[in-house]
């Protein structure tokens, strides 16, 4: 695998197929659109594009995995104002989903483009 950095290749390589996703999430069409999770899934994958490196033909299963955990946080975050979580049940008021996701790191680990300034 090379880490050489350069320009972001266009268009994202194929990563997982909708039926998929929607599997994992457990989340009926009546609730969640196939539109809609589709540009969920394309932001998710343009974004894990930008920051990891992989050849096209074989998708890695790591990766999989974090684009999945990705797309959950965009679904859990979707109708939350500011990305608030707790407004009425917070025992110190209301709480901010974390930036980072740390199983989302520990997968695409390996796989992150070296950039130095």
């Amino acid at each position: 695998m090379t880490t050489t950095p350069g320009p972001i290749p266009e268009p994202p390589p194929e990563t997982l197929p909708l039926a998929t996703v929607r599997e994992y999430l457990r989340v009926p069409t009546t609730q969640l659109s196939d539109e809609d999770l589709q540009r969920m899934v394309d932001g998710c994958s343009e974004d894990q594009w930008a920051r990891c490196l992989w050849d096209p033909a074989a998708y890695p299963d790591a990766l999989g995995q974090a684009l999945l955990r990705r797309v959950q946080r965009e679904v859990a975050a979707r109708n939350l104002p500011l990305g608030m979580v707790g407004l009425d049940a917070a025992e110190y008021g209301p709480q901010r989903l974390p930036q980072l996701d740390a199983l989302v790191e520990d997968h695409e680990r390996a796989y992150r483009r070296q950039v130095l300034a």
